[in-house]
């Protein structure tokens, strides 16, 4: 299988060019395992919710509580993932970057079946998540060593597959940032200069985080505005420092349309609504900012799956598209942010 070339994008299955994509969610997940996240209820009463399987019973419950049931963390059927995904192409949907990182129970050959079974095209990722996550023996690793496995996972393929990631990332970080994050950082950055593939981010909870990490990948020699900056509706950031981090250049993704909590629980970081998130971005298309936004859901358990209540990967294509056509944002502003904004994201340079 040939490797992604200048303009095209690396998936599952091969070299796609970047025109090609269509309507594309740059920040999903299709299999992953956050079970080491499961943190028992306070309240006793709640045992019986937390133990059980997601459903009609307990879903109210795990929607406010997500972390304190542990099947709700886990996403491991791929014929689900394979029924999810349709919702998704028959809604108008062309491409979904699942940034499973080593770490979440990345699964290759899984991720194939699903690009093969529903013709949606699918981007791996590769790199690191957050310390807690990482796999015995990393923080052994040198920088040189994890550098040149990301490397191998993008242009030979990851785990002895031969299925090539199309990404790096998500590159996990926590706040303070861990040492052994910031090596990871410094490896993806090497690895981008080698590839040129683009760099995904999950930074840590602080409004400060962007701004650090931004510094250390491009002190290593990665490209600001080949670097996607994830969860940006909850980095608490104030419309000063939104701006600070937009005039690095990098892609701001606001990828959780659909979540309906009030308050983030790290932090307490009130979450917007779909509604206040495209005035944001609206914000920015007006400052002169909007081609490099991105927007994506964030499917991480099993109640953002439409099979469980959630939002699922349709929603953007199906309601959110139709609510920025009611905000009045222009149709060439709408197809840069589904689709020209993440084909430029996603292509190799």
């Amino acid at each position: 299988m040939p490797g992604a070339s200048a303009g095209e994008v690396q998936t599952v299955l091969g070299p796609v060019p970047a025109g090609d994509l269509g309507i594309t969610l740059p920040h999903e997940h299709f299999l992953l395992d956050l079970r080491r996240v499961f943190v028992e209820p306070e309240d006793r009463d709640d045992l019986p919710l937390a133990h059980a399987p997601v459903g009609i019973e307990n879903l109210s419950w795990v929607m406010m509580n997500w972390c304190n049931c542990r099947d709700n963390l886990v996403l491991d059927d791929p014929e689900l993932a394979i029924a999810e995904a349709m919702r998704f192409k028959r809604a108008g949907g062309g491409t979904i970057v699942d940034v499973t990182s080593v770490g979440l129970g990345r699964r290759p050959a899984d991720l194939r079946r699903i690009a093969e079974r529903t013709g949606v095209h699918v981007v791996m990722g590769a790199s690191y998540y957050t310390s807690f996550f990482h796999p015995p023996g990393t923080a052994e690793k040198s920088e040189e060593e994890i550098c040149e496995e990301i490397v191998t996972d993008l242009t030979e393929g990851a785990d002895g597959t031969g299925i090539r990631a199309g990404i790096i990332g998500e590159v996990g970080c926590s706040w303070p940032l861990d040492p052994v994050e910031e090596r990871i950082l410094r490896a993806s950055a090497g690895a981008q200069r080698r590839t040129g593939a683009p760099i995904t981010v999950h930074p840590g909870r602080h409004a400060d985080a962007p701004l650090q990490i931004i510094d250390i990948l491009t002190a290593a020699g990665a490209e600001a505005d080949r670097v996607i900056m994830g969860h940006v509706e909850r980095g608490g950031f104030n419309r000063d420092q939104l701006m600070r981090v937009a005039r690095t250049g990098c892609y701001l993704e606001y990828d959780w349309f659909g979540e309906v909590r009030p308050v983030y629980p790290f932090g307490i970081v009130d979450v917007p609504s779909d509604g206040e998130r495209l005035n944001q971005i609206a914000d920015l298309v007006a400052s002169g900012h909007g081609e490099r936004v991105l927007i994506s859901q964030d499917v991480a358990f099993k109640t953002r799956l439409a099979a469980f209540g959630g939002p699922g990967y349709a929603h953007i294509p199906r309601y959110v598209q139709a609510w920025m056509r009611v905000k009045e944002f222009p149709e060439s502003v709408i197809e840069d942010i589904l689709i020209g904004n993440p084909a430029r994201a996603l292509q190799f340079g």
